[in-house]
């Protein structure tokens, strides 16, 4: 009588299939761990461990912002035109005119932000011309001083997404 043997299960297979799997699962980590730190560098300030030392700076800088009641309004002026538009209006509901303002522009997936200067056009109107890809988020940052100061005495952050 022959005998034979079964063909079934052995440790050897449970051992490559445990192997393969943790591969897939190390491979899609890998994927979406690229893909974050690529889309998002994490960072919103540059120095942001410095900006936490100086919180209390910080927190009185905002309260004088607040005691001005300066507003803006940010945004793109037309599809596809990369009219970058910023409308600073002032306390009383007026438009604020004489001022210096630039903006830091961060398209989503770039590395870097781009620091642009806006010249006034319209009464409280500050316009600047971008590259602004069809579809993108864009993170933009705000400053602004008046002339015959240094310091941003107004700053303001906004998201734009464009579909």
């Amino acid at each position: 009588m022959a005998t034979t043997t079964a063909k079934g299960m052995r440790g050897i297979h449970l051992f490559w299939w445990l192997c393969g799997f943790f591969a897939v699962m190390i491979a899609a980590n890998a994927v979406f761990l690229y893909s974050a730190l690529t889309s998002f560098p994490g960072e919103q300030v540059k120095n942001s461990y410095v900006l936490g030392l100086d919180y209390n700076r910080e927190v009185e800088r905002r309260r004088q912002q607040d005691a001005l009641g300066w507003s803006a309004e940010v945004g793109l002026a037309g599809a596809g035109s990369g009219r970058f538009v910023v409308r600073m209006i002032g306390a009383d509901q007026a438009p604020l005119t004489g001022l210096v303002v630039s903006a830091s522009v961060h398209v989503a997936g770039e590395a870097k932000a781009t620091i642009i200067d806006l010249a006034e056009g319209a009464p409280g109107e500050y316009v600047a011309q971008i590259v602004a890809p069809a579809e993108a988020r864009v993170e933009t940052q705000v400053s602004a001083r008046r002339r015959n100061e240094d310091a941003a005495v107004f700053q303001a952050a906004k998201t734009l997404v464009m579909p």
